[in-house]
Parts: structure tokens; C-alpha cells; sequence
């Protein structure tokens, strides 16, 4: 199994914000050092958070990783973007990695970035399926079409051109039966969301694996992780923050969740359950045995960190998982 590292790129608005940039190249470096496959980093705007550039994030942090790691969206919010101009984007930072970028993606749902961008958050599918189709093409062909319902261009070519043949691999993400289904059919792997738990996603890989015409190159998931000595070491670092952001995505209405526990504690071991990998790196690594017997998966995204966590909590994350827990899944 590889491991890659999700770099924090959501930070407090209070914060400044150079100083939480050098503290995600160190992670970077760290992440380089032990020997993870690569850095993925997240999309979103318009909020109270500071929010980086997820290209221009990889763009930089790329001058950090050894060679070969991949650098990766988790997710790019392709809905979102122009996709003509964005395979030229992602094809210079094909070119910047020397030809390892993963380019993952996914439909969106926060309605304040659709409507601040003027697009009808009803057509997130269609812009999904034409914009991977645009992708495509224009990184495979010197003089490329297309006419479709939201662009349109004619002999066009684009440069620089990725260094990997045909472009870099798309990892296509979310949890509904039609995003699955949509990742089986045109997308090189199914990016599993971090906040399904394993019983639900279960079905879901039956429902990949009854669509996909042949095996796909990787089977990855993203999840969160924290490891530390000991199992209430991590439990008492992780909790507060994963807490929180599952109560946000409640109130997204990403979650449905309306169970209402006495304490912090019974609620978070009843989120955790099938959610997160935390514990320390015996629980770490049997968790992780676990998702690798029950949903196949061989690629984890882990994202150590969220916003408001002091940095160093991440680096002891990092380190133990480097240390401990990498050498021993990397036969999974």
C-alpha cells in the first residue's frame, strides 16, 4: 500500500498566512524524507478561511519532494473551472514534476462557490463529464475539437503538453451511485471519499467493480489519520478537530446525522467507527489491513492535520507514520 500525505492548505482567517505556507513545505520535506508516495492538497473558495491555490500550492511544494512523488488534487473542483485552460495548467505542472501528478476530481456541493461564480449548480455532472473528456483530449492531440454543451472550440492546441503519455491519471471522486458509477466509466480510479464509513462503502465498490470494464490502475481513499504512542494520546489530539469538521459537514448537509450524544467522547467513538485511523501504529496498521481486505483499497491519502492544529502535532504524525506504520503496510 502507498501512503501520500494531504497537505493542510484551510487555515483560522486569523492566521498569518506565510507562516502556515512554510509550515506545509516542512511537512512536505518530511513527508519526502519518510519515504511517502506523494503530497495531495484540497479545493475550495470564498470562505472565512485562508484557503491556497491548490496548483500553485503543488506548483511550489514540488521543489521540495524527491523525485518520483507524486504530486496530487484531492479534489480539484472541475465543475468549477474552464477546462481548456485548465488542462494547460495541469499539463505545466505535469512538466514541473517531471510527469507525476495525479490529477484528482470531483463535483463540488458548497453552493456560495457555485453562485459566486455564476454557475448552475445543477449542471455540476455535465461539466464534470465534458470537462474530463476536454482534459483528454487536449493532452493527447496536437489539433483538438470539441463541441459540446458548455465548450466549444475548434482545432485547438495546447502547450506545453504533460510529460506523461496521454496526460496525467484521473482519480474521479465521490460517494453518490451516480459519482461511482461515473468514476467506473470514464475516470483511471475511484478516489473513496474521507467520510464514508466502511460498511456504506462497501456496496459502493460492489457497485464500481459490477460498472468497471477492467481493473483499474489503483484503488485509493482518502481518509484522516492520527497516530501517536499511544491510542488516547491520539484519540485526545484528533477528536476536537475531526469533530468539528464533522459537525460542518452535518451542517452541509454532506453528513446525515441528527443522533445526539451525551458527551464529546460517545460521540466521537461513534463517528469514528469506519471513519478515522486513529490510534497508535498497531491500531493504525490493522485499520489499514482492514481497508485494504474489505474494499481492496492500495493508495492512502492521509490528511494528518486540520485547521487550527499546531503544526508540530502534524510533524509527530508524520514521523510515526514514516517510521512505523509505512514499512509495515507496504506489502498490502
Amino acid at each position: 500500500m502507498d501512503v501520500s500525505l494531504m497537505g493542510l492548505t484551510q487555515h483560522p482567517g486569523d492566521r498569518n498566512a506565510g507562516n502556515c505556507f512554510d509550515d506545509l513545505l516542512e511537512q512536505v520535506r518530511l513527508a519526502s524524507e519518510h519515504d511517502f508516495a506523494g503530497v495531495f492538497v484540497g479545493e475550495h473558495h470564498f470562505t472565512d478561511d485562508i484557503y491556497f491555490d491548490s496548483l500553485q500550492t503543488l506548483a511550489r511544494a514540488a521543489a521540495e519532494m524527491d523525485d518520483g512523488m507524486i504530486a496530487g488534487t484531492s479534489v480539484c473542483l472541475l465543475p468549477l473551472h474552464r477546462p481548456t485552460l485548465l488542462a494547460e495548467r495541469i499539463a505545466t505542472l505535469d512538466v514541473i514534476t517531471g510527469g507525476n501528478v495525479v490529477f484528482g476530481a470531483a463535483a463540488g456541493y458548497r453552493d456560495e462557490e457555485f453562485a459566486t461564480l455564476g454557475i448552475d449548480k445543477d449542471e455540476r455532472d455535465g461539466r464534470m463529464e465534458e470537462g474530463v473528456e476536454v482534459l483528454r483530449r487536449l493532452w493527447s492531440a496536437d489539433s483538438a475539437s470539441f463541441d459540446g454543451e458548455y465548450a466549444s472550440f475548434e482545432n485547438v492546441t495546447t502547450r506545453p503538453r504533460p510529460v506523461q503519455e496521454s496526460g496525467p491519471p484521473i482519480w474521479l471522486g465521490g460517494s453518490s451511485p451516480a459519482a461511482v458509477r461515473r468514476a467506473a466509466e470514464i475516470g483511471d480510479a475511484w478516489l473513496i471519499d474521507p467520510v464514508s464509513p466502511v460498511s456504506q462503502l462497501e456496496k459502493a465498490v460492489g457497485l464500481y467493480d459490477d460498472v468497471r470494464t477492467e481493473e483499474p490502475a489503483c484503488r485509493p481513499i482518502r481518509r484522516d489519520v492520527y497516530v501517536a504512542e499511544t491510542t488516547e494520546a491520539a484519540i485526545e489530539t484528533a477528536a476536537p478537530y475531526l469533530l468539528e469538521k464533522y459537525r460542518s459537514l452535518v451542517e452541509w448537509g454532506i453528513i446525515d446525522d441528527d443522533d445526539e450524544a451525551t458527551s464529546e467522547r460517545e460521540q466521537f467513538e461513534r463517528v469514528r467507527e469506519g471513519r478515522y485511523l486513529i490510534g497508535d501504529p498497531d491500531h493504525v496498521i490493522g485499520e489499514l489491513e482492514a481497508l485494504n481486505d474489505r474494499l481492496g483499497v492500495d493508495h492512502l491519502v492521509a490528511r494528518v492535520q486540520w485547521p487550527g492544529m499546531a503544526h508540530d502535532r502534524a510533524t509527530d504524525a508524520i514521523e510515526l507514520l514514516g517510521e512505523e506504520v509505512l514499512p509495515q503496510v507496504e506489502s498490502l
